[in-house]
């Protein structure tokens, strides 16, 4: 699903400071990069928090370069938590997803709701390639 121009709500985006996932130390962010974001609910079910931990792992472990270096980041977002309703809707988020955003010049250029995470949580292999694949689309 791509979507242009809708970024102003988006663009909260682009002041999150990012640490690498191993070592905590800051990251400058690149204005142009790949932004995977765990949308989840405040209380989460076994099968929530698996797909978090696998969205997680597939995105800080195929892509620790490119996090590393401020071109892929991973962001686990509570969206009934009253500062992230913005973007909740903004991505038109209802319940828990992983959304990937190709972010150019700090602007959300367009974005894709990665719905078959829920088909693929019980095959950890093809959830990790589903979302690796999906991360590697927007990367230029």
């Amino acid at each position: 699903m791509s979507r242009n121009g809708l970024v102003v709500g988006l663009l909260v985006i682009s002041s999150w400071g990012t640490h690498n996932a191993m070592s905590q130390t800051p990251v400058k962010l690149q204005s142009d990069r790949v932004i995977a974001m765990y949308f989840h609910r405040t209380q989460r079910c076994p099968t929530c928090k698996m797909m978090g931990g696998y969205s997680e792992q597939a995105v800080t472990k195929g892509f620790a370069k490119q996090m590393a270096d401020g071109t892929v980041e991973f962001r686990m977002i509570d969206y009934e938590k009253k500062g992230n309703a913005g973007l909740a809707q903004a991505y038109n988020v209802k319940g828990p997803a992983l959304i990937v955003a190709q972010i150019r010049s700090d602007k959300v250029r367009q974005y894709k709701d990665l719905d078959k995470i829920w088909s693929l949580v019980r095959v950890k292999d093809k959830f990790t390639a589903y979302v690796q694949s999906n991360v590697k689309d927007y990367m230029d």
